[in-house]
């Protein structure tokens, strides 16, 4: 059967049926027209069946399957219906994208042009509309983050799924509105994206070049974006070892809210001809791109500085020595802090960061193929772990050497190598500028974040800095909150974007006078998860007005232990851990994934179970506490986690501490323990959180021994943790917990 007729058929076919049933008849995905033609016969039944059978279609649907169904006037009208008053000039009308698509449409109809002259001159005339905010956003709106791969799959998995030559209205529904979203954003997506290049163009200056520096000749590669004929503005920098397309939004993200936007990349990235070296030099290279931005005829010698990750600590890392005048703010969120919490925590490797050295380093950009290819990495920690070679073996396992994996775990103490990257101790008490730190509850870079913070306002206590953070992950924390976090639906209150929002209100404060963003009430400002509220206190001990100071309890009823108030007598609570036993894995569930749980392990390590709450709290800070705690070998690692049991028998992770006991008093000097003899390890670098606790609820304090394939496995011999091996778990760790041991939890209670 020729193409002609295959069309002829598909319309004669696809007539209205009774009953339920709708007909179909299934063409190949890659004939677009004949495909066309199929969903668009199979909308006007689904229609026309709906209004026969008086089955309401809900408006969000209906203007779907109007446009499908070419009935492109009705889906307007259904749009507008749809559509709330927005009241603000800076976002996009809901719908607007399907808005424009059907009078592309109609133009199409009317006109004797075809529907690509037709849309993108009405997407055109849409984006010259647009104010510098709303026009960058367009992308948002406009084009898919992959390429349409989402859409094509989703639909074309629904359409392998008909086996029938009819199909029930469900059925129908469920496969029209993927394929609405394919086909609209199949033939948009390539003239928006064409379009809004050219908008950008049209609007602003983009350019990329090369700095050289003064000091030592190295090149740093820059792009700058500003608004054509504008006066000389205040520069917004990222400074980034993250070199991608990215770099080019971000540079016009900044030109977009009124500001010369630049973005540059760690020295040996983009156009540099360096060697690439992640933290080394960026505490003189930042300090030398402000100075260069600072002299550029575009700019007013006002410079502000945000991003995350990586990017929060180059900012740190550019005030090590001096805060250049030009330097007037820093936004760091979810802030690196190399030796703190990354590559090592609490003087642990572990392994996450091995996987990051060949996605900055292979290339000059980024190495997507290598960093995403999660069954690699997976793998490879496996091997390691079942193998029980030295953790400085991995990239012998790996089978590619990595210089920098081996330079960093030749200081397994926060020593001068790590010191020097960052300010330090007094060098904090030069920087005195205005500060807005951004971080979450379950923020991988919490620690980094926190040190920074609590650094600054120990030597410098009148320091200008702010604190917000609430229930967000790494990428919440410095972007835009996701309503639901790991399984957590978090409060509509929290649910705020960062970069987009809450970084340019805070610099228009600082750089352009305009008032200090609302959500700013104090200078430690914190969403309590559970009530809808934010809190705001002046400092992080304000955040608490009552200590919780539990003791570990000798009772035991269905396999827990006690968590009890008072005091008890000495008594010791015994396990163990086997290093040699590689089938099993001790504390591999400590991390919040998901945060709420129907169950935990309950044979792994000591577990602890309060009384319930008699009236509802909010645990409110880092809890902290000490180990009265006897071990048989020089050393070993643990961890203590906090969850709720709430009344439902749900387990909410809350916070949790992983740490090495030879590092306990200070992170810069091992001091090894004495075997058989207890020690008391303190412990407040904790996780802070913020939570209501509900009446009833019961905390539950579980302490374990680490040995799992995330991260370095400490035999406790006392040598160099990086060179131990499973040759030296000749004996299981052995520890001893005495039951005057101390968990301590701030709360807020109201009077």
């Amino acid at each position: 059967m020729n193409r002609f007729l295959t069309i002829l058929f598909l319309i004669c076919i696809n007539l209205p049926t009774r009953g339920q049933e709708l007909k179909v008849q299934k063409v190949g995905l890659s004939d677009k027209v004949a495909l066309e033609i199929e969903m668009q016969n199979l909308a006007k039944n689904y229609l026309q069946k709906s209004q026969i059978e008086d089955h309401n279609i809900e408006p969000n649907n209906l203007y779907m399957f109007e446009i499908l169904a070419g009935n492109y006037e009705a889906s307007l009208m259904t749009l507008s219906s749809l559509r709330a008053n927005v009241g603000n000039e800076n976002k996009h009308k809901p719908y607007i994208q399907y808005e424009i698509f059907s009078k592309a449409k109609i133009k199409q109809l009317k006109s004797d042009i075809d529907f690509k002259a037709a849309y993108q001159t009405s997407f055109k005339d849409y984006l010259i509309s647009c104010n510098d905010e709303k026009a960058y956003s367009a992308n948002l709106i406009f084009t898919t983050y992959d390429a349409l791969s989402q859409y094509t799959e989703n639909f074309e998995t629904n359409y392998s799924k008909i086996s029938e030559s009819t199909i029930n209205l469900d059925q129908a529904k469920g496969l029209l509105k993927s394929y609405f979203l394919y086909y609209v954003y199949s033939l948009t997506e390539p003239i928006a994206i064409e379009e809004i290049n050219l908008d950008k163009q049209r609007r602003y200056i983009i350019e990329e070049q090369l700095v050289v520096s003064p000091l030592d000749g190295a090149e740093i590669s820059v792009i700058t974006a500003r608004k054509r004929d504008a006066e000389p503005l205040p520069a917004v920098l990222v400074f980034t070892i993250f070199a991608d397309a990215s770099n080019y939004k971000l540079a016009i993200l900044a030109a977009s809210k009124g500001y010369a936007g630049v973005v540059a990349n760690s020295r040996g990235k983009r156009l540099s001809k360096n060697a690439i070296e992640p933290y080394i030099h960026e505490h003189k290279d930042v300090y030398n791109i402000i100075d260069w931005i600072s002299q550029q005829p575009w700019s007013n010698s006002k410079v502000g500085m945000y991003g995350g990750s990586y990017n929060g600590f180059s900012q740190w890392a550019s005030m090590k020595e001096k805060v250049h005048p030009a330097l007037k703010t820093i936004i760091p969120s979810v802030s690196f802090a190399p030796g703190i919490d990354a590559p090592m925590e609490n003087n642990i490797f572990y392994n996450f960061p091995y996987r990051g050295i060949p996605y900055v380093t292979n290339n000059k950009f980024l190495d997507n193929a290598a960093n995403f290819d999660s069954d690699r990495w997976n793998d490879l920690e496996n091997t390691w772990f079942v193998s029980g070679k030295p953790y400085n073996k991995m990239d012998s396992i790996e089978g590619t050497p990595r210089p920098l994996f081996q330079e960093w775990i030749s200081h397994p103490s926060y020593d001068s190598y790590w010191q020097a990257m960052i300010p330090y101790k007094n060098e904090f008490s030069h920087i005195n500028i205005p500060i807005l730190s951004t971080t979450g509850y379950y923020d991988d870079g919490q620690r980094g974040a926190m040190y920074y913070y609590l650094e600054h306002l120990k030597y410098n206590p009148e320091a200008e800095h702010y604190l917000l953070i609430g229930p967000y992950d790494h990428w919440g924390a410095q972007f835009a909150s996701s309503s639901n976090l790991r399984g957590y639906q978090i409060d509509d209150v929290a649910q705020i974007n960062i970069r987009d929002e809450l970084v340019f209100d805070w610099f228009d404060y600082i750089l352009k006078g305009k008032e200090k963003p609302s959500i700013l009430k104090n200078k430690v400002n914190f969403q309590v998860m559970g009530t809808n509220q934010w809190m705001h206190k002046s400092s992080l001990s304000a955040m608490s007005n009552e200590l919780c100071t539990f003791y570990l309890g000798n009772d035991k009823s269905n396999g827990l232990y006690s968590l009890i108030s008072e005091k008890p007598k000495e008594e010791y609570l015994k396990f163990e851990v086997n290093f040699a036993d590689r089938k099993n894995m001790n504390n591999s569930d400590y991390y919040p994934w998901p945060i709420i749980k129907d169950s935990i392990d309950l044979t792994d390590g000591l577990i602890f179970v309060s009384e319930p709450f008699k009236k509802e709290s909010i645990i409110n800070g880092s809890f902290s506490g000490n180990l009265k705690i006897t071990a048989n070998k020089k050393d070993f690692d643990f961890s203590i986690i906090l969850y709720e049991l709430n009344p439902e028998g749900k387990y909410f992770h809350l916070s949790y501490y992983i740490g090495r006991a030879s590092y306990a008093k200070s992170r810069s000097h091992r001091e090894l323990l004495k075997p058989n003899k207890e020690t008391t390890i303190i412990f407040d670098n904790t996780r802070i959180v913020s939570k209501k606790i509900s009446k009833g609820s019961r905390i539950i304090v579980v302490i374990r021994g680490n040995k799992n394939s995330y991260g370095q496995i400490n035999y406790g011999t006392g040598k160099d943790i990086s060179k131990e091996s499973i040759i030296d778990a000749t004996i299981p760790l052995e520890l001893k917990v005495n039951t005057q041991s101390k968990i301590i939890l701030p709360m807020w209670i109201d009077n």
